[in-house]
């Protein structure tokens, strides 16, 4: 387990939306402030300038279930700490 930095985690989730590879996603929720886990979902899309992301479950077959989840939240993907 190591740090990254927030473009490296961009460059990540980049390149997992590219390769429909799954990620593994700890983010705060923007109201309450506990911590969600997203464990093997797909990127769906990456909006770098709105600073989202949204990822799909690939096991919700019926609904795709689809969230959205603001960049700046993310503070571990991958097994992998964020730091600024």
């Amino acid at each position: 387990m190591g740090a990254i930095h927030f473009t490296e985690m961009l460059r990540l989730l980049d390149r997992a939306y590219q390769y429909r590879s799954l990620v593994d996603i700890y983010a705060w929720e923007g109201g309450t402030g506990e911590v969600i886990h997203y464990k093997g979902w797909l990127v769906h899309h990456v909006n770098w300038r709105g600073g989202y992301v949204r990822l799909r479950n690939p096991k919700a077959r019926g609904n795709r279930l689809l969230r959205t989840v603001p960049q700046v939240f993310i503070f571990r993907i991958n097994n992998q700490q964020i730091y600024l």
